[in-house]
């Protein structure tokens, strides 16, 4: 399992193009996660499923995204039962 957290410029359009690059990769993201911060949005999506390279081959193609500032991978946070 994989976490990305995805700074992305405040756009309308930063949401659903994170959500599509997904999609079009045939990925579906077992959570993902938007917060409105003061100067930017911040998504987080956990993926199952991934390996380590292939987690940071889908880091590099999200950093070059138009609306993305900044992508990092990071293990998925622990939810407490």
């Amino acid at each position: 399992m994989h976490r990305f957290r995805i700074d992305a410029i405040h756009d309308p359009q930063s949401l659903p193009r994170i959500a599509g690059f997904f999609a079009q990769r045939a990925i579906v993201p077992s959570a993902m996660r938007m917060r409105m911060l003061r100067q930017h949005l911040r998504l987080e999506v956990t993926v199952h499923g991934l390996d380590a390279a292939q987690a940071a081959v889908i880091a590099g193609k999200l950093g070059e995204m138009f609306a993305v500032i900044e992508v990092e991978t990071a293990p998925p946070l622990s939810i407490a039962a």
